[in-house]
């Protein structure tokens, strides 16, 4: 699901029985629930401390998962909390596959901030799989290896040959060029060629190392300026194919401490190849179908637009006497006329679900993924590259916007444990050193009438192994209470509601603030990663209550939708996606 905040910051959920979508895939999937400092800052991100287990190690974890959770008291001493069985008898979940759920109550209530501006309102089943165990499970994060790369390679473009994607040109530097016009000096041409000449430099399907790649093309300059600034200890895999059929393809691997772990493929025949690979996530956006071919620029059905509108530009004189253009604030282009959106006539797709779900399953089987991950949100999806605009103006020098949509159905894997699905909220980031970021595991998979045209996967984990065999978990009735004192204060310190139970109602009607409604009605016992306080790259696999919903502003507009919640099951810890536990 995906979430944007008042802010311009989007955040994604995902669930079995409610998924929306998922727009921007340049994104991973984190949780609004407990988010401390934003990813910008410099600072370690805070983490608000269990209610129940004050210490919150991962050796307290462990240990009260195997014996049961315990409470601290004033005067140092603990005590024991109760307990429940939440599996089913004779349950038994198949590799890859996701466990049916069953209702096993249903949760009502309602919550109001003192000022008034956040409300939230609870009326959801409680849903668990049927499962006969909720196992532990210690994990590291995995890596891209080359095997897995040369299994991707074959099954997605067999015996084509590949070429260097970091020698070309960008799509919007080719056509400057084309076009006659003086390149931007920022642009590092250095070294570069355009789509024509990429065969000039073919590739073997293996990892490099950036730093000794870099050695080797000194006459790249923008590897330097790039690759080497953004991930100089990471390895990467660039391969493009000559498009001499038609089809543009291109499939990358980056292995980074920095930016995570990830490899992509995407081929069409609508949309050229880019630069550029380091964020996990295909560099497409998509959404589905149902929400209609504006969606993705029309503000009253997405409250996060993929483009924003122009505004009115005023030319000016720099110091060195070059003309400079600076926005006038917020006052729109006279000169834009707007949006609008064609439907290619070479990305179709009247391939049926069950079609696309086969393929992507033999997929995953072909290059070693199968077993462990199982499909879980499947939707037919419009996608578009939003560089790919029409900016031509008319008679009257009027321009547009417009937007090339292509169709095909989206398939979205996760990890079952034991026949639970591993929601990975995580979004680990460090601060003390280098920066790093442990982004959320994820499998996606497209599929049209071209065949498979994208895959996606983020940030493997690997399992090392089962720590616990079946957790003893929290009775949902003190989940219940915890829930209902943590809520409200765990959205005032996310970064997508930031502080808002300190606005006073005065101050809301001067700035428009508040009036937010939150929605629950979703409770879902899933899995997600619980990650090592004191190690970077090590976690457990944890299973959590997680309240999803959605957020309507006080126009009635969605705000945001997805998990506005966590709560460790076996601690009562509440969970923040921004630090990882």
């Amino acid at each position: 699901m995906n979430r944007r905040n008042r802010n311009g910051k989007e955040y994604r959920g995902r669930s079995r029985a409610c998924v929306i979508s998922m727009l921007c895939l340049s994104l991973m999937t984190v949780s609004l629930s407990g988010c401390g400092k934003d990813a910008g800052n410099t600072e370690e991100p805070a983490t608000e401390r269990a209610p129940i287990d004050t210490r919150k190690t991962v050796r307290n974890l462990v240990d009260q998962a195997e014996n049961g959770a315990y409470s601290g008291k004033a005067d140092g001493s603990t005590e024991e909390t109760k307990q429940a069985d939440y599996t089913t008898d004779d349950a038994k979940a198949e590799d890859g596959k996701a466990s049916a759920m069953k209702e096993i109550d249903h949760f009502e209530t309602k919550l109001e901030s003192e000022n008034g501006l956040m409300k939230v309102e609870v009326d959801a089943p409680v849903r668990v799989s049927e499962c006969d165990a909720y196992p532990i499970l210690s994990v590291t994060r995995g890596t891209i290896d080359d095997e897995l790369l040369k299994k991707t390679k074959d099954a997605l473009l067999g015996d084509v040959q590949l070429y260097d994607g970091t020698r070309l040109y960008d799509d919007y530097e080719e056509q400057a060029l084309a076009n006659g016009e003086k390149p931007d000096p920022a642009w590092k041409l250095g070294g570069k060629v355009p789509y024509s000449e990429i065969t000039k430099y073919p590739v073997d399907t293996k990892l490099v190392k950036v730093k000794e790649d870099a050695g080797k093309k000194g006459d790249l300059e923008s590897y330097a300026d790039y690759y080497m600034q953004l991930m100089p200890e990471g390895e990467l895999f660039y391969g493009v194919t000559d498009a001499k059929d038609g089809t543009y393809g291109n499939l990358t691997v980056t292995n980074s401490e920095r930016y995570g772990n990830s490899l992509k493929f995407f081929k069409s025949k609508d949309y050229n190849v880019r630069s550029g690979f380091v964020m996990p996530g295909l560099n497409i956006v998509s959404w589905p179908v149902e929400k209609g071919e504006d969606y993705v620029y029309n503000e009253e059905k997405n409250p996060t637009p993929a483009v924003g509108m122009p505004v009115k530009m005023t030319e000016v004189k720099g110091e060195n006497g070059e003309t400079e253009w600076q926005g006038e604030g917020n006052t729109p282009d006279p000169d834009f006329k707007g949006c609008t959106t064609r439907i290619s006539d070479k990305e179709t797709n009247a391939v049926s679900k069950e079609d696309a779900i086969r393929q992507a399953e033999e997929l995953l089987k072909k290059i070693g993924l199968d077993g462990e991950y199982a499909s879980t949100v499947v939707t037919e999806d419009y996608f578009t590259d939003p560089e790919h605009l029409n900016n031509g103006k008319d008679a009257e020098g009027k321009y547009g916007y417009e937007f090339l949509l292509g169709k095909a159905w989206h398939i979205v894997f996760q990890r079952s444990v034991n026949g639970n699905i591993l929601d990975d909220y995580g979004e680990k980031y460090t601060y003390k050193g280098p920066k790093r970021v442990w982004f959320g595991e994820v499998v996606e998979v497209y599929v049209n009438d071209n065949g498979i045209i994208g895959l996606s996967v983020n940030d493997p984990l690997k399992v090392q192994e089962t720590v616990v065999e079946n957790g003893k978990l929290l009775d949902f009735d003190q989940i219940r209470k915890i829930y209902e004192e943590s809520q409200l204060e765990s959205l005032n310190h996310s970064t997508s509601f930031d502080s808002i139970l300190n606005v006073t109602k005065e101050e809301a009607e001067q700035t428009g603030e508040g009036g937010y409604t939150f929605k629950i009605d979703d409770i879902c016992l899933t899995y997600t990663r619980v990650t090592d306080q004191k190690e970077f790259s090590r976690a457990l696999l944890v299973p959590v209550w997680s309240f999803r919903g959605t957020c309507y502003g006080k126009d009635g507009n969605v705000v945001a939708e997805g998990s506005f919640l966590e709560i460790n099951a076996v601690d009562g810890s509440v969970y923040n996606a921004e630090v990882g536990y």
